[in-house]
Order: C-alpha cells, then structure tokens, then sequence
C-alpha cells in the first residue's frame, strides 16, 4: 500500500472503530435503561395515606420491614437489638402528615419501668416516647419531609433495649425493644 492509501485505511478504520463504539454504548446505554425499568417495577407501590400496616401474623408489614425486626409473632412483631427500621414510598402531598404507631414495650418495674423510643424519618427526629404498655403513641411529620414524595426511612432507636432473661421475665435471650402492632400515615 502506498502513503496515502494507509493513511486513507487507517482513517477509515478509526472511524468505523468510533461508530462501533458509538454504537455500544447506545446499547449499554439502552439495557441500563431497561435495568432501571425492571429494578422501579419490583419497588413497592407508594402506600396510600390513612393505609394500616400490620405487624402480626398475616399481616402487611414484611415489605417495609429492612433491619433490626425479630421473627413475625402472632399479634405483632418486636423490634429486636438498639434500633429497627423501616422504609415506606408515599406520594408527595401538601397535606399535614402525622405518624400513629400502636406498640409496646418490653419493660418490668422498678428496673426498667418504660422503654425510651427515638423516632426519626430520613435522619430527622420527630419524637422521643416513653413506652410501656401497649397505647398509640403520635409524632407530626415535618412538611419538608412529605411535600415531595418517595421513600420515608422510619428509624426507631431503643438505646435501652434488653432481653427477657436479662429482666428475669423468661429465658428469651434476644434483645428486645419495642413491640409494635401496627403503624398509620395519615393525613391530618
């Protein structure tokens, strides 16, 4: 081959090499978009305000529940070690949220007479409860916190989470918290 012929050949192959690689990466571009479309469809539907979610068995707790929760009992489910969360999706609204949560708390007089609960959502502490016998227990939610929709990261903290054999209740060794029943995002 001559001078200009290679260099001709070498220009014609750099740009069929450039449109090969134009042409991956629009397909990578394009299975990644396929990607997100199948990891959205497995997300939970947002759950609509006023919905209760139950922590018994048969309940509809199990897709929210992401650490720190004890096997499901029959009437509720105990948040198990110093902290428990959960992640619910909701709708962005203008509306006054408030969170109701039905639970109780392992405890025993004089030693323990109530369990201290921290709640916090997206890493913002709405609430600091005594927890003793089962009651509703009410936090509002900050409007920056609901206007815009999307996952809300519910964290309950139990700084002083013990076990049933530690209080000499039972020989259950797991560190137990709070017991919770059910929980409500409503509009209010």
């Amino acid at each position: 081959m001559a001078g200009s012929e290679v260099s001709t050949f070498r220009s014609a192959s750099s740009a069929v090499c450039a449109l090969l690689l134009t042409l991956v990466q629009i397909s990578l571009v394009g299975c990644n978009r396929t990607q997100t479309a199948v990891d959205r469809s497995s997300e939970p539907a947002d759950v609509p305000y006023g919905t209760r979610i139950t922590f018994g068995q048969g309940g509809n707790s199990d897709s929210y529940k992401v650490s720190g929760w004890s096997r499901t009992e029959e009437k509720f489910t105990w948040s198990e070690g110093t902290g428990a969360e959960l992640r619910i999706p909701v709708a962005a609204t203008e509306d006054t949220i408030v969170l109701k949560m039905r639970m109780a708390a392992l405890f025993k007089s004089p030693e323990l007479p109530s369990q201290p609960v921290e709640i916090q959502i997206n890493g913002q502490k709405i609430a600091e409860w005594q927890v003793g016998d089962t009651a509703e227990f009410v936090a509002a939610i900050p409007h920056d916190i609901t206007k815009l929709g999307g996952v809300l990261a519910i964290n309950i903290k139990t700084p002083k989470a013990t076990s049933p054999k530690a209080l000499g209740l039972s020989a259950d060794p797991r560190v137990l918290g709070i017991c919770c029943l059910d929980l409500e995002l409503s509009k209010g």
